[in-house]
């Protein structure tokens, strides 16, 4: 009897709360979220800044939170509205599909993509994604965004819809699809000394000097958490945060590059430069498309990314 007196209570408190709110601000806190910008909230919405920060005024009243204080990259939530987030973006996202219909229809759709990725996947994605595109949905616009430092934020917060890369996290909201299954090679220049016949002895790899590419500028690999089991190590002589220089060095020096075997054979071509097996088993990594459950169910982003999953092949 207790039990249910107060779940009444808890659930008419609730309803209390939900009477309080104005629901024509969520929009303008969900679009805060992904912008962090009163300025570009107002654009997005089709508002004048001050009736975004008036809504925002609103919202920090009947909260009685900040929700969101000035930083130097733009507005940033507080810890109670980061709490928000996530229901209030899958909540909306329900609403508008039960009242709109849940449509899309790419001839006519403006939709924006933010993809984060690194050149790599750039390289392997970007042609064949724009190609689609182009012909079946010609107003829909991607935007590539470095990787970041934390993806399951950065997803949860709107700064980017999709990840693609090698993701190893156990989060219950994030969702993946594997896009494919990618064995690491090794970029040397056409004539090095240490290359024999087409191969690289393991001494020989490892009496080189190493481009490390580091997408979020931390130190470290697969293939050095490799060599550390087997009681090895490499030289690292140059650390860089992109794919598309390291081959470039590579040619006119004796560094070797250790990368997916794709990305390096479309080099070969282009450069004076070989790519030869690693010198020691590594299992293949798998590249994903990695979003967020605020994203999952939303007609226009389930095309999208069933069109990335069908450049690729992918199961």
């Amino acid at each position: 009897m207790h039990a249910m007196q107060g779940a009444v209570r808890s659930g008419m408190a609730r309803s209390k709360r939900l009477r309080e709110i104005d629901l024509n601000l969520l929009p303008v806190l969900r679009s805060l979220f992904e912008t962090h910008s009163v300025a570009r909230t107002a654009a997005a919405l089709s508002l004048t800044p001050s009736a975004v920060s008036h809504a925002l005024a609103r919202l920090r009243a009947t909260l009685q939170d900040e929700l969101f204080v000035r930083a130097p990259t733009g507005l940033v939530p507080t810890p109670r509205a980061a709490r928000l987030a996530d229901e209030l973006g899958a909540g909306l996202a329900a609403i508008e599909r039960a009242l709109g219909g849940g449509a899309f229809d790419p001839r006519t759709a403006t939709a924006s993509f933010r993809v984060a990725t690194t050149d790599f996947g750039a390289r392997l994605i970007v042609p064949k994604l724009l190609a689609v595109l182009d012909a079946q949905a010609p107003g829909v616009q991607v935007q590539i965004k470095p990787l970041p430092v934390d993806t399951e934020e950065a997803l949860a917060s709107g700064d980017a819809d999709l990840m693609i890369g090698v993701y190893a996290g156990t989060s219950t909201t994030i969702y993946r699809r594997l896009l494919f299954a990618e064995q690491t090679a090794v970029l040397a220049r056409r004539g090095h000394p240490r290359i024999k016949r087409g191969k690289l002895a393991l001494e020989d790899y490892l009496a080189c000097s190493h481009v490390l590419i580091a997408p979020r500028g931390r130190q470290g690999s697969r293939i050095d958490t490799s060599l550390a089991e087997q009681g090895r190590a490499r030289r690292i002589g140059l650390m860089i945060p992109d794919f598309l220089l390291g081959p470039h060095v590579v040619a006119e020096t004796e560094l070797l590059l250790s990368a997916g075997q794709r990305l390096l054979r479309s080099f070969v071509g282009q450069l004076p430069v070989q790519v030869v097996p690693l010198p020691f088993e590594l299992p293949a990594f798998e590249v994903h498309m990695v979003w967020h459950a605020r994203v999952h169910g939303d007609p226009a982003f389930v095309w999208f990314r069933n069109q990335l999953a069908a450049v690729h092949g992918a199961p």
